[in-house]
């Protein structure tokens, strides 16, 4: 519809110039525009839009403005407006050029707009300082300025998740980028290296804008760290354990950390530290304000758990059954039973909830288990249990898989 009604302003205004546009003295003046960049928004695939304003004295009538554009600026998303002026004629070149008429004389502001592919990467990077009833969450947003050129005092804005373009056509080489600088005089841990990803593709999904506080300056060609958030928020500790592939452990923590700022916070890597000291690398997934975080921390000694087998018997029985047309044959029935014992004990001085997870085959009968799971599968077993204080429980279970086979000489 957009490119209807701009047709529709090109088709209208073909009227006006037609007796003019030959005739050069009626052009006031042929400017080459160079607008000062006023702001700047990332998208996480690279994609950028970017805003450009200044102002000018001009004369009332007729003025060719030519746009002085980087070679990477998408000319279809190009916008270019004068205050007290209208559109008469757009002429697509490398440079386009501009037919303006000005209605009014005096100082006019110009604003011009456009994407750029590639021109811009940003990612979070997380500090998580995990106590024992809270985290503190401390985001970086680490920028690389692939503009072409110096970013002064502009206004910067970060999205959360991908841009609804498809259209925008760019070189696939994609961006390596190793120099950081680290701003304000912060010090941030080594912030990984970037690299572009593809456009997106479209998809109808939210987008969430970061607009940082204050004007920035970003050098060409540089990767900067600018403060994104930091929040404080109350945890909840679970254990994970799964019995099948773990049998002697260890446990995986996970705690579930609510965010209560009026923004999400963007999936990204995180620096982990517990009681001020460093343990790892995490990583922080994409998270709503006023949703729960699942952050797993990774493997904990919180808890001792192990799976054995207790039994395991054989009973093959010799059984004579009866067939088609009253012919009876002889069968071997195989009865295999396996029991086993799950133990948990935490040491630690504090409730620990756990989930337990196991798994048994697809033919097998359970002929006895306790505690009664909390879900069960045709193979999935799951146990959702909180410990107390330095308690120790268990979990037995038993089944059995039946099998026959004829036996040879059977008539």
């Amino acid at each position: 519809m957009r490119e209807f009604l701009i047709l529709l302003v090109l088709v209208l205004s073909v009227f006006q110039v037609t007796a003019t546009e030959d005739m050069a003295g009626e052009i006031e003046a042929t400017t080459i525009i160079s607008l000062s960049v006023d702001s700047v928004t990332i998208y996480p695939d690279g994609l950028a839009t970017v805003k450009r304003t200044g102002s000018m004295e001009v004369t009332e009538g007729l003025h060719r403005f030519v746009l002085d554009l980087p070679k990477s600026a998408n000319e279809e998303s190009v916008r270019f407006t004068v205050t007290n002026a209208t559109i008469v004629k757009i002429i697509y070149d490398d440079n386009p050029e501009y037919i303006i008429n000005v209605s009014r004389a005096g100082l006019q502001e110009f604003e011009l707009s456009y994407l750029m592919p590639h021109a811009g990467v940003w990612m979070p990077s997380y500090s998580l300082y995990l106590e024992e009833d809270s985290i503190l969450v401390s985001a970086y947003a680490v920028v690389a300025n692939e503009f072409g050129e110096d970013l002064e005092n502009v206004r910067l804005k970060l999205v959360a998740g991908p841009p609804q373009l498809d259209r925008v056509r760019a070189p696939a080489a994609p961006l390596y980028l190793a120099e950081y600088e680290v701003a304000e005089d912060t010090a941030m841990a080594a912030a990984p290296k970037m690299v572009s990803s593809d456009l997106a593709t479209g998809r109808l999904e939210t987008l969430y804008i970061y607009e940082l506080e204050g004007r920035k300056d970003l050098e060409m060609d540089k990767v900067i760290g600018l403060p994104l958030f930091e929040e404080s928020s109350p945890i909840e500790r679970i254990y994970a354990w799964n019995a099948y592939w773990q049998k002697e452990g260890p446990v995986t923590e996970v705690i579930k950390a609510n965010n209560t700022m009026k923004d999400p916070w963007p999936a990204g890597s995180a620096l982990l530290y517990r009681n001020g000291e460093y343990v790892s690398r995490i990583d922080v997934p994409y998270t709503p304000n006023g949703t729960e975080a699942s952050i797993v921390i990774g493997s904990s000694a919180d808890l001792t758990v192990s799976k054995k087998q207790t039994n395991y018997t054989v009973k093959e029985e010799i059984k004579e059954i009866t067939g088609a047309a009253n012919a009876s044959s002889m069968v071997m029935v195989t009865t295999k039973t396996w029991t086993y014992r799950l133990k948990l004990k935490s040491n630690v001085d504090r409730n620990t909830p756990i989930e337990v997870d196991d798994r048994r085959p697809l033919e097998a009968e359970m002929i006895f288990i306790e505690p009664a799971p909390s879900e069960t599968t045709a193979i999935d077993l799951k146990w959702e249990m909180e410990m107390g204080p330095r308690d120790e429980t268990a979990i037995d279970y038993a089944y059995k898989i039946v099998t026959t086979e004829p036996l040879d000489g059977s008539k």
